[in-house]
């Protein structure tokens, strides 16, 4: 069998590489047996071998076989590894049906076959696409213009959609390589005592990689020191439109808790409670604003204090006074401060507590209007002058009766 595939790429190379062949847009080349959206990339290197160069880009992978002229593209997030494109170039010889011929023909001869006025540049190339095929000429990078006078020194035979996207057609996503990643990324969380040094090399090994098909990509909302002389650290994850979520408060190096989250699919995927001591709600991240985004509505924390302010529930936001959460300490204290405004005293077991808030230098992860982020200390939002008009804007737009 393997003699009779030699054979037949011998037979197939003498005949295809020894003539100029006709390209057939939207399907592949006469005399290659390469099609479009059926044939995959495996039965191409069995064909042609491993001679080629293979260049891996977010969105494409290409197989380049330099000496014969021929590189073929695949999409790396489709399973079937499907061929999608091939790329013409000398050593190569091919030609259009309408009479373009590759390395002989001009932009020129291209936009006035196609009754076509202009092209789309790069830096170093110049292109103009048609339906199933491409044609590319050379520009000097230094300069601005292009020379439409010269030759076509490649042309692209595809299967392309509208706007340029690649076919779908016996397209599968292959979700295993994500899974991969977060399976390596949970078994460090979920090691019996979390060495963080290891989480610090797997996020550097998955920088290397950013850029490439199913990069990881982390990206830090915040990190804080909170009470108790820990610190509090909210990652972003993303691997091909997937969104993972992370949330981290240590100890020095000892873990406190963690929980990674699917933020599209409102799914925890593990969640560790070391000091269980704490409340739930001292370890989740919450906004600390008042009139958030386009329509000006408080977050979801906010009112859940408002309400405590008008059943007049005192003992509640004494506990989320207590909080080693920021934001909802912040809350308690300005829903005592609204129930004082009411006529409720403050009791003294909550005075030396709101007292030490007023100068806490921590930091809040905090909305103003639609900016959202790390950008306000506890101390600069329980201002004597901030409260009553916080206490105001709540009051003239209804939220405390």
């Amino acid at each position: 069998m393997k003699l009779f595939q030699i054979s037949l790429f011998l037979l197939i190379s003498s005949f295809a590489f020894g003539q100029t062949n006709l390209i057939l847009p939207n399907k592949g080349i006469d005399g290659i047996p390469v099609v479009l959206d059926s044939t995959n990339i495996s039965e191409v290197i069995e064909l042609y071998g491993t001679d080629y160069s293979k260049s891996e880009k977010t969105l494409i992978t290409k197989y380049r076989y330099e000496k014969i002229g021929l590189t073929f593209q695949i999409d790396p997030y489709d399973k079937n590894q499907i061929i999608r494109s091939i790329y013409i170039e000398s050593p190569f010889k091919a030609k259009t049906e309408n009479g373009i011929v590759l390395s002989v023909s001009t932009m020129d001869d291209v936009l006035e076959l196609y009754n076509e006025k202009g092209c789309f540049a790069s830096k170093s190339y110049v292109w103009r696409p048609q339906n199933g095929i491409t044609f590319y000429i050379k520009k000097d990078p230094k300069k601005k213009g292009y020379n439409t006078k010269e030759k076509i020194y490649k042309i692209e035979v595809h299967n392309d959609g509208e706007f340029g996207i690649s076919s779908r057609v016996n397209f599968e996503f292959n979700r295993e390589p994500i899974k991969q990643k977060l399976k390596e990324l949970v078994s460090i969380l979920d090691s019996e005592n979390v060495d963080f040094k290891n989480l610090n090399t797997f996020w550097e090994s998955q920088k290397k990689s950013e850029k490439e098909p199913y990069g990881l990509e982390k990206r830090t909302n915040f990190e804080r020191k909170i009470n108790n002389n820990l610190t509090q650290e909210s990652l972003e994850i993303r691997m091909v439109g997937s969104f993972y979520s992370l949330n981290i408060i240590k100890s020095n190096d000892s873990l406190v808790y963690l929980k990674l989250t699917d933020s599209k699919e409102q799914k925890v995927i593990i969640e560790r409670i070391e000091k269980p001591k704490l409340g739930k709600n001292d370890y989740d991240i919450f906004t600390y604003g008042t009139f958030c985004g386009f329509g000006g509505t408080p977050p979801d924390k906010c009112q859940e204090m408002l309400g405590l302010v008008r059943e007049n529930n005192y003992k509640e936001l004494s506990n989320w006074l207590q909080s080693i959460n920021p934001e909802i300490a912040t809350y308690g204290y300005i829903g005592i401060d609204f129930l004082n405004r009411k006529g409720i005293e403050i009791l003294q077991t909550e005075l030396g507590k709101m007292e030490q808030l007023r100068k806490s230098e921590i930091q809040l992860n905090t909305c103003q209007g639609c900016y959202f982020g790390v950008t306000e200390k506890i101390s600069e939002v329980l201002t004597k002058k901030n409260l009553k008009q916080t206490y105001r804007g709540f009051e003239q737009s209804g939220w405390l009766k």
